[in-house]
């Protein structure tokens, strides 16, 4: 395959020299008529199937201008494009079948195929119209298919669902609209995780309330509040307005473990209930809030009713994500690699919640009480999760850096999109939140982590956004972590 790909890329550089070349890389392809016959399709062979991407990557590299120029060329590059468009167009009677793929053909590896084959036609739609209207035309149908595939073969739908949603060609609007409405339809979950989604809502923390209160009303409610990692290195800081606590992170450390007991009766109710959740129910998730994002990426219209089912769906998520994350690793009943599945199952799903919660809200109008009340409450959920996340004794894992990021990040797009309109009850719980990933950081040593640069990240961007619009309040939140922080540091040296 190395030695396709080089050859690939040449060919792309310089296709008036080298077009007996692409018609060579399109020879290796299965032939073309074979995959849409009256009768099963042939079984691929490896070398087919290398071809087909080898095909696919040369369409995603050399733009159809530059190869109008040379007539062989030309006519090598259409038979490439036909030969991709018949395999999509096939894909729901041949590649989602077991019997195509070649014999002892994994599951993993029809994704790793479904995933580069993806990707390169993605990139090919954008360098072409001509390309991208031809596909449109079909695509959606296809990915309706796949989406309502049961049986056998629903893993190979999956592993394509899940390649698409990483890389979504074009599809029209009305086909947008049936696989929107046979994604809403797999958004059911179970009865137990949605009661515990209600019992352990973020409307109720400590920073919902701030997010959610005016102003003058948040300045009174604010409380002392402390914050314990579950995980398996814990540590604590209690953070007000302007105070965090002057224990080191050691000895709070310590005061943590000292307390630490078994495994409370509310705890395993969390556990039954999440393990309850099922991961390929999660996956299917994590894919409808990803391909709701593309839709709503390229300028597409979702209906109403469709927005607000998809946010629905998407606050539960993280909602329940604190509640997830407090549990450490020995109070699960599921060990092993079926833990960590679960584990990256979960955030990962949170993590696309997040980006089509942002996107979805995003596209409101910006007047309206509704409009803005929406937004507050979206905030203090992706607080809440942010916390949850410096917190979570899974805060190393990578994709729990990358959902960190991704909420922060929501945090930022809600301030700054809305003119500074809730910059003000930002700030007061963004403080604590500062405070204590910076707690955090001090116990790693000289690795501080991504979550450290992320929240530094994040505070700069707000700050020199702040600065424009309410330099008072600014200078007020940066005056406050200093405060914080000079009073820890007087503790320490005392």
């Amino acid at each position: 395959m190395e030695a396709l790909t080089e050859l690939c890329d040449l060919v792309a550089a310089h296709p008036g020299q080298f077009a007996d070349k692409l018609a060579w890389i399109c020879s290796r392809c299965p032939p073309q008529g074979s995959l849409l016959g009256a009768g099963a399709p042939p079984r691929a062979s490896r070398s087919q199937l290398n071809g087909l991407l080898t095909t696919a990557r040369f369409l995603s590299r050399c733009p159809g201008s530059d190869i109008d120029l040379y007539p062989a060329a030309a006519s090598a590059a259409a038979t490439a494009r036909s030969l991709v468009i018949e395999f999509l167009r096939a894909t729901p009677s041949a590649a989602l079948r077991a019997s195509f793929w070649p014999q002892s053909f994994p599951v993993d590896a029809v994704s790793a195929f479904f995933s580069d084959l993806l990707r390169y036609v993605a990139e090919a739609a954008e360098l072409s119209p001509d390309f991208s209207a031809e596909l449109s035309n079909f695509f959606g149908g296809t990915l309706v298919a796949a989406a309502e595939a049961l049986g056998p073969d629903a893993a190979i739908a999956r592993a394509f669902m899940v390649a698409v949603s990483q890389n979504c060609p074009p599809i029209l609007t009305a086909d947008a609209e049936r696989l929107l409405d046979c994604l809403l339809e797999q958004f059911s979950g179970s009865a137990e995780v949605e009661d515990l989604l209600s019992t352990s809502s973020s409307d109720n923390s400590a920073w919902s309330l701030s997010v959610q209160g005016t102003p003058s009303k948040v300045k009174g409610r604010e409380e002392d509040k402390e914050i314990a990692d579950d995980g398996d290195s814990e540590a604590s800081s209690k953070a007000n307005g302007s105070v965090i606590s002057g224990r080191s992170s050691v000895d709070q450390l310590a005061g943590s473990n000292e307390t630490s007991g078994g495994v409370g009766p509310a705890t395993k109710q969390h556990v039954v209930a999440f393990e309850e959740e099922s991961i390929e129910g999660l996956e299917k998730q994590e894919i409808a809030f990803k391909l709701f994002s593309h839709v709503l990426d390229r300028g597409g219209v979702v209906k109403t009713g469709h927005l607000e089912q998809v946010r629905k769906v998407a606050a539960k998520q993280l909602k329940s994500l604190p509640s997830f994350l407090k549990i450490r690793k020995h109070e699960w009943r599921e060990q092993g690699s079926l833990l960590k599945m679960r584990i990256n199952s979960k955030l990962s799903a949170c993590k696309a919640a997040t980006s089509v919660q942002i996107k979805s809200l995003l596209s409101l109008e910006t007047d309206g009480k509704t409009s803005k009340d929406l937004l507050r409450r979206t905030l203090a959920l992706l607080l809440d999760a942010s916390e949850a996340c410096v917190l979570s004794s899974w805060r190393k894992l990578k994709i729990c850096e990358e959902l960190f990021s991704s909420l922060l990040y929501g945090i930022t797009q809600i301030t700054v999109t809305r003119g500074g309109q809730l910059l003000r009850v930002l700030l007061i719980p963004l403080k604590p939140l500062v405070l204590t990933t910076c707690a955090q950081a001090d116990l790693w040593g000289n690795n501080q982590g991504a979550m450290f640069e992320t929240i530094m990240k994040i505070s700069c961007e707000i700050i020199e956004f702040g600065w424009s619009k309410d330099r008072a309040l600014v200078d007020t939140f940066i005056m406050g972590l200093a405060a914080c922080l000079r009073e820890r540091n007087d503790y320490e040296e005392q």
